[in-house]
């Protein structure tokens, strides 16, 4: 959470009250902006609040009293219209603008573009009376939530296997770690991983649960993109008896228990590699794998297991037409998914559900025809979400589990990159790039930039070489992260 700024907007008839709110926010780890004349001295403040908006890592936070009231003029004003300005451009529903009541007050109706006013489009908080206290703890978790470092809503089917797996007798913990904990048992181990990849195989092979074609006329409109939703839901719902296994294998594993694992994620691999269909459900159907992928590389990096992250990504295999192999992890990414701009507006209709919002038909029609803005990274802002339950066991708070989150997606981004180096004229779309790239413009050095320094200070001694990763390589890894550096800079530049 470390650079996370929250500007307050206020009048100074309300200081007492906005000093309360201030500690309550510092105590929440949160850097407080007030008083903006203050702040920069020699710098433009309208130019710096734009940045932090535009950044990802910003609250504007409206505060009103019935003291506005009485005044002809302010300079509250001033914020809040360019407050408005930048909202225009932002996704429907985007949650870096909030606002307070500090009493029983109007707040100024501002338009803020589609219909949308300050007064009844934003999340508000109502800092006096008798929930005062709770309403500040509930206005901290949706600061956070806007911030990136609280996940959102995840799916329930996610939700209920990892809190089968919290039970002190969960059989199907309490089955993975006995055989874990025998190597005797490998052959056990692997009908079991076989036993539970099959029925996965069989759904997403079946193309009356899973058809990759649409019917002639359809059209990508808001009608599409809650079934489009829906889809995402019903992947979800079917991979959601693998997590919890694919978790406990991936940070306990041993070499005895890679290749059936790296088995088990080139099974789902090999079936989102079909290329029969609309583009668009031939893309979403990757993302099964993806979420197998994702989830065995943070629980290896959780336990620093890098042998079980090799084997869940550069050791993967797809073949693609032609009889050519390669690494999956080539194929694929967040990115991937929806691609670069095609269909961002898919994805963030999915993430605005994750905030427990429920995008109207125009919403999304206004997110499809590009009038309203849209996630830069929304299958990667999902997938936060998606698998916060399953590792919150492993993290001390949700600011740990993001950062936990970003280096998992740095270094797939690096092992992809790598992959790349070393397959012979692979010219397919590169699909990672995830959240990292938008979380830290203003949060000091960035994950990919301490992993890269971590590299070259430890040289081949560095723990992912250990575990086979870049081919034990580290002049490879070096090269790699420098391109992932480099890439998720001008990318930072070139969105804000």
């Amino acid at each position: 959470m470390p650079g996370d700024h929250v500007f307050i907007s206020y009048i100074t008839e309300d200081s007492d009250q906005i000093d309360e709110l201030q500690g309550a926010l510092e105590a929440a780890d949160f850097i407080v902006w007030r008083d903006k004349d203050k702040l920069w001295p020699g710098d433009d403040w309208q130019r710096e609040i734009r940045d932090a908006i535009r950044s990802g890592s910003f609250v504007f936070l409206a505060c009103f009293s019935s003291n506005l009231a009485k005044r002809e003029k302010s300079y509250q004003y001033e914020e809040l219209t360019l407050a408005a300005e930048e909202y225009r451009l932002r996704p429907p529903g985007a949650s870096w603008l909030m606002t307070a009541r500090l009493d029983e007050c109007e707040i100024p109706e501002i338009d803020l573009g589609a219909g949308r006013t300050l007064g009844h489009s934003i999340h508000r908080a109502d800092l006096f009376g008798t929930q005062k206290t709770a309403q500040i703890s509930r206005l901290v978790v949706a600061i956070q939530r806007a911030m990136g470092s609280t996940p959102g809503i995840p799916p329930a089917s996610v939700s209920a296997v990892a809190n089968n797996a919290a039970l002190a007798e969960s059989d199907v913990v309490e089955r993975l770690r006995f055989l874990l904990r025998n190597p005797q048992l490998i052959m056990d181990y692997d009908e079991y991983l076989s036993t539970l990849r099959g029925p996965i195989r069989q759904s997403l092979s079946d193309r009356d649960v899973f058809p990759l074609g649409v019917p002639h006329g359809t059209k990508l409109d808001a009608a599409f993109a809650h079934e489009w939703v829906q889809r995402v839901r019903r992947y979800e719902d079917t991979v959601a008896p693998t997590l919890v296994p694919l978790k406990l294998i991936s940070m306990y594993g041993t070499p005895a228990h890679e290749q059936e694992f790296t088995q088990t994620l080139a099974m789902l691999a090999q079936e989102s590699t079909q290329e029969t269909g609309a583009d668009l459900l031939t893309s979403l159907h990757q993302y099964p794998a993806l979420v197998a992928t994702f989830v065995a590389a943070l629980g290896a990096m959780s336990k620093a297991n890098y042998s079980m992250m090799r084997a869940a990504t550069a050791d993967v295999r797809v073949t693609l037409t032609g009889g050519r192999r390669v690494p999956f992890i080539l194929t694929s990414g967040s990115q991937s998914i929806v691609g670069i701009d095609q269909w961002r507006s898919l994805g963030t209709v999915l993430c605005l559900e994750d905030e427990g919002k429920s995008p109207t038909d125009d919403d999304a029609n206004a997110l499809i025809t590009k009038q309203g803005g849209r996630r830069h990274t929304p299958i990667s802002d999902h997938l936060h979400t998606v698998l916060a339950p399953l590792f919150q066991p492993q993290f001390a708070s949700d600011a740990d589990y993001s950062d936990a989150f970003d280096r998992a997606e740095v270094l797939l981004d690096a092992i992809a990159t790598d992959a790349r180096a070393q397959s012979d004229n692979y010219y397919g779309p590169h699909g990672g790039h995830g959240r990292y790239t938008w979380r830290h413009k203003h949060r000091g050095q960035a994950p990919e930039a301490r992993m890269l320094e971590e590299a070259r200070t430890q040289g081949s001694g560095w723990t992912p070489l250990l575990g086979g990763l870049f081919g034990g390589d580290s002049q490879r890894a070096i090269e790699a992260l420098e391109s992932v550096q480099d890439l998720a800079s001008r990318i930072r530049n070139s969105q804000w």
